[in-house]
């Protein structure tokens, strides 16, 4: 897709050669679409969006970054948006919505369709991270005393207003889930058989509070292509297909990396540079307030320092050991938390297996680097000292990288977001205190 080069496409766009770029666009994806968007300038994108073919104008709205998302709701007429709207599936067309400007919201929803508005409505009632917030209205939904053969008609007439149908939902007067039947069960049973008779009354279903992390582990378990949500009453409110779980684990994995390195989830490659300087920051002033309790325990041995400047070539090398060990176990734990495989019954395991790799770890490259130091400095003490604090810190970084994300879950914050700042200041203080502590201890063997 070089064709797609944003410095190509800023020229045409200035040049107004709005037929060639739609030419250029047409048989274009919506990703792709998405990602030549966030490249370029603001005035660009709403140029080039208004270009963009209708048909997947919707799903390039949802691809864009959040920033450039925002943009060009916030530029676009109440025409092109209440048309993308009614080109989108009902739950894109609700997050399409949630993210109008609050003064367009009311005028736009007034004039789509009654239909749109009624499948709209439902799915604001719930919060963005639940099944309610990523269901879709889209279903098929028959009475149980409906035959196979007025079934199929009935499909047919409702897959002419929307697409990934795979499964019926047989529902009674009430509205109620009794059951669902595949499209290709419906389709080799006798014609005369009612629903009621050829449905699957044990169906797996989701409430719609539940957390869309939830959602994704019940759909991993189950291996469906969708499921229904239904309320405290069994009534059928939507379904949920695999495809907005796969959106939903993509988002959750991403959201977990970027908080892990202080990213705000939201930040995207292309945003402006103040907009990233906002969601960059506060991290970075918090990590430097956690950097001056390590530069406060480097100054406390000042003396052993100066007697043996030596020292100040080996304190990088115990900090990032220590920092990289203390990654490594924190990343397994919070990956574990995601997938809900640690609890407070395994959790004791899980710190005695990492307080032991820590350990061992620590007594293989404490050797190594313990052997280097002796060939470097050519004094035995110094390849010891290096030795003790290695295992004193690797030790330690398996410790608090394990304890760490379970205190914080504990008390409601997310290990994601926090833990890191903590482990790295536990390893840096413990880390340059133990070294240099040792060294002070030893210092007359060094000296």
């Amino acid at each position: 897709m070089a064709i797609l080069d944003a410095k190509v496409i800023t020229e045409l766009l200035d040049a107004g050669r709005n037929k060639r770029l739609k030419r250029i666009i047409a048989d274009a994806d919506s990703v792709d679409l998405a990602v030549l968007t966030d490249q370029l300038s603001d005035h660009h994108k709403i140029a080039l969006y208004v270009l963009i073919p209708t048909k997947i104008s919707s799903e390039v709205l949802l691809e864009v970054s959040s920033h450039s998302r925002k943009f060009i709701l916030k530029s676009l007429k109440d025409k092109y948006i209440i048309s993308i709207i009614e080109r989108a599936e009902s739950d894109d067309s609700a997050d399409i919505l949630g993210e109008v400007p609050v003064h367009k919201v009311k005028r736009i929803f007034s004039k789509l369709p009654k239909a749109k508005r009624e499948a709209i409505v439902p799915l604001t009632k719930y919060e963005d991270d639940t099944a309610g917030g990523i269901m879709q209205s889209e279903l098929i939904a028959l009475p149980t005393t409906l035959t196979v053969k007025q079934a199929i008609k009935e499909v047919k007439q409702e897959l002419t207003h929307f697409e990934g149908v795979n499964y019926v939902y047989i529902v009674d007067k009430a509205g109620r889930l009794k059951g669902v039947v595949t499209i290709q069960d419906l389709l080799i049973a006798s014609e005369k058989r009612v629903l009621g008779s050829v449905m699957k009354k044990d169906v797996v279903t989701l409430a719609p509070n539940l957390d869309k992390e939830k959602v994704a582990e019940v759909f991993r378990h189950e291996d469906l292509i969708a499921l229904p949500v239904v309320d405290k009453d069994k009534k059928l409110l939507g379904r949920i297909t695999v495809d907005d779980v796969l959106d939903v684990m993509e988002e959750e994995a991403t959201e977990d990396m970027f908080k892990i390195a202080g990213v705000h989830p939201d930040e995207n490659v292309f945003d402006p540079v103040r907009r990233a300087l906002r969601k960059r920051l506060p991290w970075l002033v918090v990590n430097l307030i956690t950097a001056i309790f390590a530069a406060f325990t480097i100054s406390l041995f000042s003396d052993t320092i100066e007697s043996v400047v030596i020292l100040a070539a080996f304190m990088p090398l115990i900090a990032g050991m220590g920092g990289n060990a203390g990654t490594q176990t924190l990343t397994l734990i919070i990956r574990g938390f995601a997938l809900n495989h640690l609890n407070l019954t395994n959790y004791k395991k899980v710190l005695r297996k990492e307080v032991a790799l820590g350990f061992i770890n620590g007594v293989i490259i404490g050797l190594i680097m313990g052997i280097i130091a002796l060939l470097w400095t050519g004094n035995l003490m110094m390849g010891v000292v290096i030795l003790l604090s290695m295992i004193i810190t690797l030790t330690v970084a398996g410790s608090v990288g394990t304890v760490i994300p379970l205190l914080l879950e504990r008390f409601k914050i997310d290990p994601a977001v926090a833990s890191t700042v903590f482990v790295t200041t536990f390893t840096d203080v413990i880390g340059f205190f133990a070294f240099l502590g040792i060294a002070t201890v030893l210092i007359h063997w060094l000296v």
